[in-house]
């Protein structure tokens, strides 16, 4: 589909968001899903469907895509919106069109645009996957040691987020992103504060020796040897202390 083909009714999106043409000319009236309507250039909107579309008629057709996938997979790695409505949803209507759209925007299975629709493969989604379950296992593990501390609680796993926080008590580093996420003050006497209010410090810890870069150890210090000189023998005299 082309620009030319947009007309009254047409579906397109917007910054990403499906919209609907109100009307033509030199500049296009798009109405937005929340009613309001804005003018803007035809070369700001890509094309979904030539329409007529109503955002009443928008819901998700029944459908299989991952079949689609599967199928477009092994045979080739491209395709175009409609077809690849048609294939899942079995009719090339707007809300088949923006149902596979987002699946393309979803970027696991599909990538591109409405008019050039690159099909992954089975190890490009597979990589996709994992990595979005990686950081879902992150966030979701940072949202659970955030609230053991906001508890005064703290487990072994949890060495990785409070060794930033001892870096900042310790003046090596500036800002922690867990005393930004928890409200304190990103300073070392706050960071001080926070590792012995959740356990991880006790009173035995001393940062100011290293706030300031003061030697860990005792210094090593070489004498050299006595000088071979005359000495008097005194030892036979009585000593009083």
């Amino acid at each position: 589909m082309t620009q030319s083909q947009i007309g009254r009714d047409s579906l397109v999106l917007f910054k990403g968001k499906p919209a609907i043409i109100a009307r033509t000319g030199q500049k296009l009236e798009l109405l937005l899903q929340d009613g309001e309507t804005v003018s803007v250039r035809p070369k700001d909107v890509a094309l979904l469907h030539r329409g007529p579309a109503s955002f009443a008629a928008l819901k998700p057709p029944p459908g299989d895509m991952e079949a689609a996938w599967e199928l477009l997979a092994s045979v080739d790695g491209t395709t175009t919106l409609d077809e690849l409505a048609e294939l899942a949803y079995g009719e090339d209507t707007p809300a088949a069109a923006l149902a596979a759209w987002e699946w393309v925007a979803d970027g696991a299975y599909f990538s591109g645009t409405p008019d050039d629709v690159t099909v992954h493969s089975a190890e490009q989604v597979e990589r996709t996957e994992a990595a979005r379950a990686a950081r879902a296992a992150e966030a979701l593990a940072w949202s659970q040691f955030l609230e053991r501390a906001r508890n005064k609680q703290t487990n072994e796993q949890d060495t990785r987020y409070l060794d930033e926080v001892e870096e900042v008590a310790y003046g090596q580093r500036a800002r922690s992103r867990v005393l930004d996420d928890l409200d304190h003050a990103q300073t070392p006497e706050s960071a001080h504060a926070f590792l012995l209010d959740v356990g991880y410090w006790d009173e035995m810890v001393n940062p100011h020796p290293r706030r300031l870069n003061m030697p860990a150890t005792d210094p090593t210090v070489s004498f050299p040897p006595l000088p071979d000189e005359p000495r008097l023998d005194l030892t036979h005299l009585p000593a009083f202390a």
